[in-house]
């Protein structure tokens, strides 16, 4: 995954904090990433020179959307949370991108049945309702 995407036009600044509020394409929005970043995790947009670098095709920007049809492979599942009565999973995806699942996207991961009997559990209502980040890499 590219480290630095954009260029994305600066809303506002905060020269006392050091910090930027971007306005982020709509993609990145449903992926809950903030639009306001510290100085030292932005850098400026150089854009391709032809005549520098001749032939070299210009990286589009990296497409954080993906179909609803896609499959993406789950390493593992690290922890769990309970919110209310809702279940939450952190599932370690094989990008190695880490994100919070509900209990209707991973009851049928191989990983579940895993992390079940880790937790010493047959199901997953007998989960804790409190348990440590990263409990299942023990």
């Amino acid at each position: 995954m590219p480290k630095y995407v954009g260029p994305y036009k600066v809303l506002q600044a905060y020269p006392e904090t050091s910090n930027y509020t971007l306005e982020l394409p709509s993609e990145l929005v449903r992926r809950r990433i903030h639009p306001k970043f510290h100085v030292g995790l932005l850098r400026p947009h150089e854009p391709n020179d032809d005549a520098l670098f001749p032939n070299r095709a210009s990286v589009d920007a990296y497409d954080f959307g993906a179909p609803d049809d896609a499959e993406w492979i789950v390493d593992e599942l690290d922890s769990h949370r309970w919110n209310g009565k809702d279940l939450e999973f952190q599932v370690c995806w094989n990008a190695g991108e880490t994100t919070w699942e509900p209990l209707e996207s991973c009851k049928e991961l191989a990983a579940l049945d895993r992390y079940l009997t880790l937790m010493g559990v047959k199901h997953w209502r007998q989960l804790p309702r409190k348990v440590a980040a990263r409990a299942a890499r023990r």
